[in-house]
């Protein structure tokens, strides 16, 4: 499959398998990022994304509903065993790890105190290996700006678990140790600029090199708003 203009190919082979479900894993300069990530994504996005942002106690509940009134998609924090949906965005509170479960044909979220002494809480680290055990090849691991290396591995047990990764160029990043981490450990597929992310992962999700992005957020609201 083509690259995405601005993308740099790391030499990885790409995921075979059309990704399930997004993982977004950011840190410092990581709610605007994100934030431009999730309104350029149209609101018939068909699969769930799931969004690790290390952020102070209680703003990440108010982020999430400060997202889901300027996002096509459903944003809000998640919640401990809710399944995951299609065309939805479930944030990780604040002082929880945010991992995944595989059971009956559903994908579910599973919130957990910290019970690896970990720096971060949640741990995109811890994120994104549960998802790389539930989601398989299916996975699709997005590491935007931050400091710190949190998030390497994570990308790396996705990739090892033949799903495909993503990665914030580092000119483009606020803080870009984050995603060099991840290039470091040979775990990033594609890095993309912040301005290419989103057509980025449209494309991974539906295979087609013109994938649809919303470029302005108004016109979200001129269809029927997601059920």
């Amino acid at each position: 499959m083509p690259q995405v203009p601005g993308a740099v190919p790391t030499g990885i082979p790409l995921g075979a398998n059309p990704p399930e479900a997004v993982f977004i894993g950011a840190s410092t300069g990581g709610p605007a990022a994100v934030e431009r990530i999730l309104r350029e994504l149209p609101h018939t996005f068909r699969v769930p994304i799931c969004v690790c942002q290390h952020m102070s106690p209680g703003f990440t509940k108010i982020w999430a509903e400060r997202l889901d009134g300027i996002c096509g998609l459903r944003v809000a924090e998640a919640r401990y065993g809710e399944a995951l949906r299609p065309r939805h965005v479930y944030i990780a509170p604040v002082g929880k790890h945010m991992r995944f479960k595989a059971e009956k044909g559903e994908r579910t979220v599973m919130l957990d105190r910290d019970f690896a002494d970990s720096l971060h809480v949640p741990s995109i680290d811890i994120f994104m290996s549960s998802a790389a055990q539930a989601f398989g090849s299916g996975a699709l691991g997005v590491l935007l700006t931050g400091l710190g290396a949190d998030g390497a591995l994570g990308m790396l047990a996705i990739r090892r678990a033949g799903g495909y990764t993503l990665a914030q160029t580092e000119d483009s990043a606020v803080a870009p140790s984050m995603p060099s981490s991840a290039k470091e450990l040979g775990a990033v597929a594609e890095e993309c600029a912040i301005e290419q992310m989103a057509h980025a992962i449209a494309r991974r999700v539906s295979g087609r090199e013109d994938a649809r992005i919303v470029s302005d957020p108004g016109t979200y609201f001129s269809e029927p708003p997601v059920q």
